[in-house]
């Protein structure tokens, strides 16, 4: 099962909330999608840009977590009120390829 933690609820599905002033760090556990011995080569991380996005969210680093099946993306910016898809592609050692999707709305938070 998917650890959703942190997510919010909206009409149009779940997203995690971000202050565009943020630096982020997000991962994607890959454990229980991985066979056998099989562990993750090679990661991948895109975000979807709303055309004319003056601040859209950028990937600032990105990897494996040391020692486990986790990918992980530092996101940082983006524009109030806008949402972003964010993409992990993940290649295998043993040569598979999937790919996950997580949403990302820029809201400021306050306390």
């Amino acid at each position: 099962m998917t650890d959703i933690t942190g997510f919010k609820q909206s009409v149009k599905g779940s997203y995690i909330p971000k202050d565009p002033d943020a630096q982020l760090t997000y991962t994607v556990d890959w454990t229980d999608w991985l066979t056998g011995n099989d562990t993750l080569q090679t990661v991948a991380w895109t975000v979807s840009t709303i055309s004319g996005d003056s601040a859209p969210v950028t990937v600032a680093a990105s990897g494996i977590v040391t020692g486990t099946q986790k990918a992980y993306v530092e996101l940082t910016g983006g524009s109030v009120q806008e949402i972003y898809e964010v993409k992990n592609t993940v290649t295998t050692a043993d040569g598979a390829v999937d790919s996950r999707r997580f949403r990302v709305k820029v809201e400021n938070r306050y306390l």
